[in-house]
């Protein structure tokens, strides 16, 4: 090996096994004479005192490895000379505001070490949020255009996205032509990944400025929509649907399908004079919209959802179709009109989306065997749940029992277990189910609850033994209802898991 070295001076990796088999052999005089040999040999270069750190942490500890990179520092001439290395120790050590310091420095002019400092950073135990402040603010107050759009990609990289966001606009306003276009194209995409909104819609509204055409304006726009949209942010949304519609030619397809969705997008938020407004104007632009149908029933719900069900009423009068005819249908049931709400809903019924269709049969089929008094309980339920206001129609149903005889408690606690579940209300709908197939276990309604029961205490930790009790008692209780060969393919998965 000495002879290797002697007429290889340069043989990094042959002096490295050297001082490791020095270190093993415990000859720690022969290693510290090796290791300024090896320095003497390479005065200049990083890597004797970069590979000579790692022997020493081993063999004397973090401060004997720390004071070797300084002594390298001071030799290269370089104050950003194993500046990683130097944080990765004091970060080893605890001084981590000290080891952020050099993690900054290590990212160099052209911010090419980035992607390792994130690593490094999102590793430490304690103190990441801060310590990934702290690193943005010392790329931030950096000269360099580099480092700052280091800085930037950095702060998205760990979800700082207030930081994120005002690092990328300083970075864009320095940048021009196809720089600042691929440097707006990587905020937007790791923006978009880390689920950051406000900082890839900025992104993609200052690339969409930039478009050379109307088309390639809109691609962009319909970026902000889909993003603005994943993260709740309608407002936003709002605004560059906007501009998608206006782009297109009065008139034309293209820009009644956007104006509509403008309508769609409004009627969660604008106050039902607008709302009103902005159906008329549609109405008006283009008479014979297919979307008028579901957009007067969107509006209509909207304004049923704020109490306003005179306003519905006028916006349904004069469309007709299946989702226009629901919401007419539902404004029967809530003024107390339950025969002509449920032939209404009757009539509606082949327009629905299947799904949609089921849960109407479903009510109406309900609606029509039950008493005039728990009908009226129902359709109260109903209009709420239809409205989205469920918590409150599973007590209308549940506190409703009440009053009834006992022969409809069953199907009404059905119902509202349906109901809860719709609303994403699941304990809710399971504690109903207990009840039902707890205090009715001769109900029709019995066989339909409890296997719905099992397949949400199997979801649950430590439910399956629950469930396969539920499977098991319904199958033995019941073996001829109609839920039963379904129940038993349930319980053999069940058992098999």
């Amino acid at each position: 090996m000495d002879i290797f070295i002697d007429t290889n001076s340069s043989a990094s990796g042959v002096r490295y096994v050297k001082l490791r088999v020095l270190a093993d052999l415990d000859s720690l005089e022969a290693l510290e004479v090796e290791a300024a040999l090896w320095f003497k040999s390479d005065p200049g270069s990083e890597e004797p005192y970069r590979e000579v750190a790692r022997v020493y942490e081993d063999v004397f500890g973090v401060d004997r490895a720390i004071e070797t990179l300084r002594i390298g520092r001071e030799a290269t001439g370089r104050d950003d000379a194993l500046a990683l290395e130097m944080g990765d120790l004091l970060a080893a050590t605890g001084a981590v505001d000290s080891a952020v310091e050099e993690w900054a420095t290590a990212v160099g002019e052209d911010g090419g070490q980035a992607a390792g400092i994130v690593r490094r950073i999102k590793e430490l135990e304690d103190g990441r949020e801060n310590s990934g402040r702290q690193l943005v603010d010392h790329l931030a107050t950096s000269g360099v255009v580099a480092r700052q759009r280091a800085g930037a990609r950095i702060a998205l990289d760990l979800g700082l996205e207030d930081a994120a966001l005002d690092l990328s606009r300083r970075v864009a306003s320095d940048l021009e032509g196809r720089t600042r276009e691929i440097f707006l194209s990587e905020v937007a995409r790791r923006a978009r990944e880390g689920g950051l909104s406000r900082a890839a819609s900025w992104a993609y509204e200052q690339l969409g400025r930039g478009a050379s055409t109307p088309s390639e304006r809109r691609q962009f726009d319909q970026r902000i929509i889909d993003v603005a949209l994943a993260a709740g942010d309608t407002t936003v949304a709002l605004e560059a649907q906007r501009r998608v519609a206006n782009s297109f030619s009065l008139e034309s397809i293209d820009r009644r399908r956007a104006t509509a969705q403008v309508i769609r997008l409004e009627s969660a938020r604008a106050d039902p004079s607008r709302l009103t407004q902005l159906l008329q104007s549609f109405r008006d632009e283009f008479p014979n919209a297919p979307e008028l149908d579901d957009l007067a029933a969107t509006v209509a719900k909207g304004l049923q959802v704020r109490g306003d069900l005179v306003g519905a009423a006028v916006v349904l009068d004069g469309i007709e179709g299946p989702q226009s005819g629901l919401e007419r249908a539902y404004l029967m049931l809530d003024m107390g009109e339950i025969a002509e709400g449920r032939g209404a809903l009757l009539n509606v019924i082949e327009g629905l989306q299947p799904t949609e269709a089921t849960d109407v049969i479903q009510f109406v089929g309900l609606l029509g065997r039950l008493s005039e008094e728990a009908a009226d309980v129902l359709a109260r339920a109903g209009v709420l749940a239809h409205r989205g206001i469920v918590n409150e129609a599973v007590n209308v149903l549940v506190d409703g029992t009440d009053e009834l005889e006992a022969k409809e408690h069953p199907p009404l606690l059905a119902e509202a277990a349906r109901i809860a579940d719709r609303g994403q209300a699941f304990e809710q709908g399971a504690s109903i189910r207990t009840r039902l197939i707890s205090e009715y276990p001769e109900a029709p309604e019995f066989g339909d609850a409890a296997l719905a029961l099992a397949r949400y205490r199997a979801r649950t930790p430590d439910g399956i033994d629950q469930a396969i009790a539920i499977l098991e008692e319904l199958i033995t209780t019941r073996p001829n209802a109609a839920v039963v060969p379904d129940a038993r393919v349930e319980l053999e998965k069940l058992k098999g898991a």
